[in-house]
């Protein structure tokens, strides 16, 4: 008997619209907010007077960070539910899976390298590294012609820790001038995002939320186990294979631009499991509007805690996650 549960659907019931929108006006309200709120104090009426300092700091300096804020916070979380939907395992995400980490070395490796210097080098050093590391884990964790889950993420593990050697040897090499950059980098910031990499992010987020949404029913039939979705007519490792790459792809734009940013795709998800429900049609659209609001939120926090100076972004966000694994793991006793 086919469980109705399943069965494909194109739309989303009424009930579910209402989270969704709620979501949508926190993450308005938020980019408003970060929009106005910082070191500077600047409005729109300056804007429109035609203050040129005004206009910099809020159409060329803020306004584009907030937006690259939001579509990295987007992208990390919707990565992460693919990850934990794929191994079915709810703390797999891009940096226990080495993405972040393959990104990360080549950026050390690039600042040892002396490299750093050339514009835009790093980022794409640091994308081109985290597509290598996925290829890596996944052809580790074949067996047999299969994908093995186990292996993915002990492989992950594994790559993670010869990433981290490689990052210390290369900062021990690097050169005095560059390491502060990098070591910025390292611990993720926003700073310097520009309109042409809003663009990039909304493209790549974009694509990886159509295919998702093509393969959301074949996903939403794995949650059952890797037999029962054969069983179903589900092409198990067709779709790890899209879902892995288009996360990977994704997952390496986000930290080229923004450096190791972490806990968004593992605590993202989470929260819209416990908050509200674990439909994979569901959990997609509110991952995009929570990561995204609180990216944009982190960062607005990191900016004026201590202005005009600012904290990492990346530590602010494993300050909010850690406390919530671990009250998590507490509860689950």
């Amino acid at each position: 008997m086919t469980d109705s549960s399943i069965q494909p659907s194109t739309h989303l019931p009424g009930r579910l619209w209402r989270p969704i929108f709620v979501m949508t006006a926190v993450l308005l309200v938020v980019v408003v907010i970060s929009i106005f709120i910082g070191a500077a104090d600047v409005s729109w009426r300056s804007v429109v007077a035609g203050d040129e300092t005004a206009r910099a700091v809020l159409l060329r300096i803020r306004l584009p960070r907030v937006i690259v804020a939001a579509l990295i916070g987007a992208t990390l979380a919707v990565s992460g539910l693919a990850f934990q939907t794929l191994l079915r395992n709810p703390l797999a995400d891009p940096f226990i899976l080495g993405v972040s980490g393959g990104a990360a070395c080549g950026a050390a490796i690039s600042t040892a390298l002396g490299l750093a210097r050339v514009p835009g080098l790093v980022p794409i050093v640091a994308f081109a590294s985290a597509c290598s590391a996925t290829a890596a884990v996944f052809l580790l964790a074949r067996r047999h012609g299969r994908t093995d889950t186990t292996r993915l993420l002990l492989s992950g593990l594994v790559l993670n820790a010869f990433f981290s050697a490689i990052i210390l040897i290369a900062f021990s090499l690097a050169p005095q001038s560059d390491l502060a950059a990098a070591l910025r980098w390292m611990m993720g910031t926003l700073a310097g995002a520009t309109w042409g990499d809003a663009v990039l992010l909304a493209v790549l987020l974009t694509m990886a939320v159509i295919v998702l949404v093509v393969t959301g029913n074949d996903l939403r039939m794995l949650a059952f186990g890797e037999d029962d979705a054969r069983a179903r007519g589900v092409d198990v490792e067709r779709l790890k294979l899209i879902g892995f790459a288009i996360a990977s792809v994704v997952t390496g734009a986000a930290v080229s631009v923004s450096g190791i940013i972490g806990f968004v795709g593992l605590l993202v998800p989470h929260l819209v499991r416990l908050i509200w429900r674990r439909d994979f049609r569901f959990l997609l659209p509110l991952c995009v509007l929570c990561g995204a609001a609180l990216l944009v939120l982190s960062d607005l926090v990191s900016r004026i805690a201590i202005a005009p100076a600012e904290l990492p972004v990346g530590a602010f966000t494993a300050l909010l996650g850690v406390p919530f694994f671990i009250s998590l793991l507490r509860s689950e006793r």
